[in-house]
């Protein structure tokens, strides 16, 4: 771990503390001590979808932001600190104090205070019940996060744990206790009436598919003639299923469930230790939305056969069984939502298009493209396009295996 003396910064950064959870929940306590009454209706603010695309990484001023946030936090002296290895939403480090080893992430352009105060809350709610959640180190002044011209960071505890290890079957077990025990708390959280439409669902509709072909029409020129007309030919055929997932699910979804999902709980997401869960990480994603699309996000992770295959689902029958199973022993899966699980897959696939899109219109109204940009974005496209056209041929239903 490299060393760091920390020098005030050279000017003073623009420095907002702000950010509480105070009222977003309805009953939730100053720390985070167990719920009393589990029975009280906890409801979570609504969590705010995101909107538009991530703008480019740009360089980060350490010694100057560790010096303000050193400041901010009442954690003694910040002497080291190393940036975590994957990440492509935030940027996030490694840092120890004098108060123990704490998580730094800077989020980006997508995270609003509201929807950092929805988080705060959903861990506060979490930990409330003895769920592994990283608990959100307050500031002196006990906000729940510090702005830096503009850009917000919020400080956690380090949980114990390792990865997860394919091979151990206890780790399949601990991650699927895990996920059913999550949804078994948040689906506390939301009340039938104040539902609202699947945040997905709604991004495969006109304005996804208008993003689609945007991107491909900054792209395509890029490239040569038949690379872009193998291109523009993926972008019809994605934006026709598209258009027929948004309407056939949408007309379902008000027989889905919807709760608050993690979003993206998967093999990074997890620490486990001695074959238990030990923490559960990366809720910035939660928010209202199907309980299927976090289901199919974590059979993907954790039930692969063999190597992954870059084209296909590769999920292996028996683990998948396996899973469903362990999960169903924390929480309960409705037959409806197993019936959907062959759309839901593709929906997810194309949602992550989607953003793909969004994110590359977003840096082209800052830098434009280069050709090196539009050949990585067309082997995206023509690889998540073979990934649809797969499932669409080879329908991956899960009623046989719950």
């Amino acid at each position: 771990m490299t060393q760091h003396e920390l020098e005030p910064a050279p000017s003073d950064p623009v420095v907002i503390t702000t950010g509480s959870a105070h009222g977003v929940l309805a009953v939730l306590s100053e720390v985070a001590e167990p719920v009393a009454d589990p029975t009280d209706h906890l409801l979570l603010r609504s969590s705010v979808y995101r909107q538009g695309g991530r703008l480019p990484i740009t360089a980060i001023d350490e010694d100057g932001l560790f010096a303000v946030l050193e400041d901010a936090y009442d954690l003694g002296r910040w002497r080291s600190w190393r940036r975590t290895e994957k990440g492509s939403s935030n940027t996030s480090w490694f840092v120890r104090t004098d108060a123990g080893d704490v998580v730094l992430r800077r989020s980006h352009n997508l995270k609003t205070v509201a929807g950092a105060e929805f988080e705060c809350a959903l861990i506060d709610h979490l930990r409330g019940h003895g769920y592994p959640a990283p608990p959100v180190v307050r500031t002196r002044d006990g906000a729940i996060l510090v702005q830096v011209e503009g850009v917000l960071h919020m400080v956690m505890r380090l949980m114990p744990g390792s990865g997860y290890d394919p091979d151990d079957p206890a780790h399949l077990v601990a991650v699927a206790h895990g996920l059913g025990r999550y949804h078994a708390l948040v689906s506390e959280l939301t009340v039938p009436a104040e539902r609202k439409g699947s945040s997905a669902l709604a991004s495969l509709g006109p304005s996804g598919r208008e993003n689609l072909y945007s991107a491909v029409e900054v792209v395509a020129p890029l490239l040569s003639p038949d690379a872009g007309t193998v291109l523009r030919a993926d972008a019809r055929y994605l934006a026709d299923r598209m258009e027929r997932l948004s309407t056939e699910l949408g007309e379902r979804q008000d027989t889905l469930t919807a709760l608050v999902i993690h979003g993206s709980y998967g093999q990074s997401a997890v620490l486990l230790g001695e074959g238990r869960l030990t923490a559960v990480l990366d809720l910035d994603r939660a928010g209202d939305d199907l309980l299927g699309l976090d289901l199919a996000y974590a059979l993907k992770a954790f039930c692969r056969s063999g190597e992954l295959r870059r084209s296909v689902v590769g999920i292996d029958p028996d683990r998948c069984r396996a899973f469903l199973q362990h999960y169903r022993s924390q929480a309960p899966l409705a037959e409806a939502d197993l019936a959907a699980m062959p759309e839901v897959f593709e929906a997810q696939r194309l949602v992550k298009i989607v953003k793909k899109c969004d994110n590359l219109l977003t840096k082209q109204a800052m830098i434009p493209q280069q050709a090196k940009d539009a050949v990585k974005f067309s082997l995206v496209l023509e690889r998540e396009c073979a990934r649809v056209r797969w499932l669409t041929d080879n329908p991956f239903t899960l009623t046989e295996y719950a």
